[in-house]
């Protein structure tokens, strides 16, 4: 986490060994940083030659593999202008381009989109068709993105049609909200457009909460957006939109928690009014963010915000009995449905079973 604010401490980390480098930027590629790691090694001059040239070689691939990445998402961006489908470019995709001092070093697996709705989202499905762009499987009732993936694997697209699929969040903003506000990414072609920078750290404290609650952690990758976020938002005196933005949606407990969890890896600044904010803000929502890791918590506050008894008994079958392809999208593409759907029922068990979390 040092090495990615602020690079190399001479006489620190000089004691650093081969074999240390190597056990660290492991870890780095699980947290999602070996680029930017591997980037800044690449500069150290204690560091033996062959192993700067090493490192310099392989960021030139990955920035060679961002540039591709980003022609393919910029065709998809075209077809969907041309299809007149109005779309913003969600999390990394959009992030590397003006959050990050190179594209490159944000790392994404995949690219993910907002739509206005399900049926955008099944239309700009169809509209890639002919791009090469299959659907991995229909989504289901509860859902709120679908992904679509290219036949030569060389990119997978998340259609999304809201910020997040917890009926709890049902107050988080819509695309049309998202475009009044949204801010250019030229390097995406014309029309391309992200979330201005409030909205996009309120879309990251989600998808924290999302990722802890499905058992993911705080991945380095995660936090830097938070930590690189806040500071855009010291640089142009936005707190006062961001907190705003999150009492409208009910997420000051997320956004609290989130970048509570930054500042203790990165020191992200909050400034003292927004801290305490936020913290008025929490005490009249109804999630505690402290309790993300509670499944049964979770599934509970969820059901509970569900409209009516016909929409929760829907609600818990999609659960108990999900889609097979978003099945085999998470424990494999080989198993039959009774494999998948057992290998399901014994995660809820185990959740069920599993001992509450202290808070």
């Amino acid at each position: 986490a040092r090495w990615l604010v602020r690079g190399w401490d001479p006489g620190r980390d000089d004691a650093l060994d081969e074999a240390a480098l190597d056990r660290l930027l492991d870890l780095a590629w699980s947290e999602g940083v070996r680029v930017q790691a591997c980037a800044r090694l690449a500069a150290v001059e204690t560091i033996t030659v062959q192993r700067r040239q090493d490192y310099q070689a392989w960021v030139r691939q990955q920035a060679a593999a961002a540039l591709g990445v980003q022609g393919r998402l910029r065709a998809v961006l075209d077809a969907l202008q041309q299809a007149r489908i109005p779309v913003l470019v969600l999390k990394g995709a959009a992030l590397a381009h003006w959050l990050y001092p190179a594209p490159y070093l944000r790392e994404s697996s995949d690219v993910d989109l907002l739509l206005a709705d399900r049926d955008d989202a099944l239309r700009a499905a169809r509209v890639l068709a002919p791009l090469g762009y299959a659907l991995a499987y229909p989504p289901g009732r509860f859902t709120h993105e679908l992904s679509c993936r290219h036949r030569d694997g060389g990119l997978e697209l998340d259609l999304h049609w809201a910020l997040s699929d917890w009926p709890l969040l049902d107050r988080l903003p819509g695309l049309d909200t998202l475009r009044s506000s949204a801010r250019p990414v030229p390097a995406l072609g014309p029309a391309a457009h992200g979330l201005d920078a409030a909205h996009a750290l309120l879309h990251a404290c989600v998808h924290r909460a999302s990722n802890l609650a499905a058992g993911l952690g705080d991945r380095l990758k995660w936090l830097q957006d938070l930590h690189l976020l806040a500071a855009e938002l010291d640089r142009t005196d936005a707190w006062p939109r961001f907190v705003e933005v999150c009492r409208q949606a009910r997420a000051c407990g997320l956004a609290a928690e989130a970048l509570q969890a930054s500042a203790i890896v990165f020191n992200t600044a909050i400034p003292a009014a927004v801290a305490q904010a936020l913290a008025a803000g929490r005490r009249d929502e109804p999630l505690d963010a402290t309790r993300l890791h509670d499944w049964r918590y979770l599934q509970r506050l969820n059901f509970a915000a569900l409209p009516d008894w016909g929409t929760r008994l829907a609600w818990i079958g999609e659960r108990l009995l999900p889609p097979a392809g978003h099945l085999r999208a998470l424990y494999g593409e080989d198993l039959g449905y009774p494999t998948l759907l057992w290998r399901r029922l014994r995660r809820a068990g185990a959740r069920l079973g599993a001992k509450a979390p202290e808070r």
